[in-house]
């Protein structure tokens, strides 16, 4: 049996990303140019359908919309506060000794223990929340093509979903968006509205009806 070639694969020069797709001008994922032959996006009826979803108010209106904190930007997020608060008290039970003579060196030796940890948590949440606030979130006209879901049996069977997105430009690509629980109204196939993503994860699906 003949072996399926491999699909053509288009690096982006900006972000690294490796798109599965000939033709394309802009990366899915950054937005930037690549260096590749235009594609007839003109007679596509997605794009179509996007480009009159565009002029509609409704889509400008969802472009406005606050883009919501991710599961990861929520984690960083706490493991800062939580480190600093960490930190903090270790500081003040180390002080009781040292300035009181309050506990003795058991005190002394727990509070330190407590200002090194939190401090080492503070920097790992600052860290990853940094590198997060420096990546440009894109809001664009979107198509929900398809989506898959994974689960984790490492972190006790977390989901997380992968969105094949066409956009009102011409490209596309796959997206990751981790599950937010039960009690959320996951986006279905068809779907179309502004997705709001950032590299290759989707924060969130305004939806816009054509």
């Amino acid at each position: 049996m003949a072996q399926q070639a491999p699909a053509a694969v288009t690096v982006c020069p900006e972000c690294g990303a490796k798109i599965p797709k000939a033709g394309m001008s802009l990366c899915p994922y950054c937005a930037s140019p690549l260096q590749a032959t235009k594609s007839d996006d003109d007679r596509n009826p997605i794009v179509e359908r996007l480009k009159k979803m565009e002029d509609k108010p409704e889509f400008g209106e969802a472009q406005q919309t606050t883009t919501p904190w991710t599961p990861e930007y929520a984690q960083a997020r706490n493991r800062q506060g939580q480190g600093t608060v960490l930190a903090i008290v270790g500081v003040l039970l180390a002080g009781l000794e040292v300035v009181l003579g309050f506990g003795g060196a058991l005190l002394y030796v727990l509070g330190g223990l407590l200002a090194v940890g939190g401090v080492l948590m503070a920097v790992i949440g600052t860290s990853k929340r940094g590198k997060l606030d420096a990546m440009k979130v894109l809001k664009r006209s979107a198509y929900l093509v398809r989506r898959r879901s994974e689960t984790g049996l490492e972190k006790g069977g977390d989901v997380v979903y992968h969105f094949l997105i066409q956009f009102g430009d011409g490209s596309e690509g796959e997206f990751r968006y981790p599950g937010r629980g039960v009690n959320e109204e996951l986006y279905s196939n068809g779907m179309t509205g502004v997705a709001f993503t950032r590299g290759d994860e989707l924060l969130h699906i305004e939806r816009v009806r054509i």
